[in-house]
């Protein structure tokens, strides 16, 4: 689990609930029941999603459970272990650039399995760039597509809230011959401005955030291994390419790299 995100998300709503039982220093939970409506709930929610999956194609709506969980699921880029990769494949490749066809199979990542192969493959340079770059490209875009659904539903849920409000205004206004149920039935309709307003600021908005961070992240992973798939090409030697490569972490992974490499050195030393 992603600690950050859970931790979030609890923290928030536990501060929405203590604003709405909190009053004149005391806590009032029976202020709680004033904050909850059915109808609103259900105008806000099915009508947010079903307006969202009605705007994105069948594959992108299919996505967005899995996209949901990828917000909870604890995923770091494995800038350091990749690069540790890629070192050690440029290591085998200065001595003999075919030998890295046996260290294929235990290469997890993909795209760094696919650029090697066309190293090995003996592909041209620029084609392997051109093949390297346009997968990026797609891989990138399918997620900003996917990631968009999160915001258009950010962008929907206040719309809906609205829409609710002056529904519930509309009913209000057929009873005005009766004085005393005009306020209640203001505040249920405020309740769907409410519930709209929060599912965006503290649900679809959070969540579009985490998840293109995410996709920044894992471009900067996929950057990394292009020019080391390109050094390899090229036969460079692996200080140049580790130093190079480098770059591609923030500074608190490289420190930790540089602790790793240095307590590698003072072991196999």
């Amino acid at each position: 689990m992603d600690l950050a995100a859970v931790v979030g998300n609890i923290a928030v709503w536990i501060v929405l609930i203590f604003g709405c039982v909190y009053e004149e220093g005391q806590v009032k939970p029976e202020y709680l029941v004033f904050m909850w409506n059915a109808p609103s709930m259900i105008i806000v929610v099915v009508g947010t999603v079903v307006a969202a999956l009605s705007s994105f194609p069948l594959e992108i709506s299919a996505a967005m459970g899995k996209n949901v969980s990828k917000v909870f699921k604890a995923k770091n880029v494995p800038l350091i272990e990749t690069l540790v990769i890629i070192v050690d494949v440029a290591k085998v490749a200065r001595k003999n650039v075919l030998a890295i066809e046996d260290s294929l199979p235990s290469i997890e990542n993909e795209f760094l399995r696919n650029g090697l192969r066309l190293v090995v493959d003996r592909v041209d340079r620029e084609l392997i760039t051109e093949i390297m770059s346009s997968e990026m490209k797609y891989a990138t875009a399918r997620k900003t597509t996917e990631y968009a659904i999160f915001k258009a539903m950010s962008s929907l849920a206040p719309g809906l809230g609205m829409l609710g409000t002056l529904i519930g205004l509309i009913l209000m206004l057929q009873s005005l011959d009766d004085i005393s149920t005009v306020g209640p039935k203001m505040s249920v309709a405020l309740i769907t401005t409410l519930y709209g307003s929060m599912l965006s600021n503290i649900m679809f908005i959070p969540w579009f955030t985490v998840l293109d961070n995410s996709k920044e992240a894992e471009n900067v992973l996929y950057e990394m291994i292009r020019d080391g798939v390109l050094f390899i090409e090229k036969n460079e030697r692996a200080e140049f390419i580790e130093q190079d490569l480098m770059n591609y972490l923030p500074p608190n992974l490289r420190t930790k790299y540089e602790e790793l490499k240095f307590s590698a050195d003072k072991g196999g030393g």
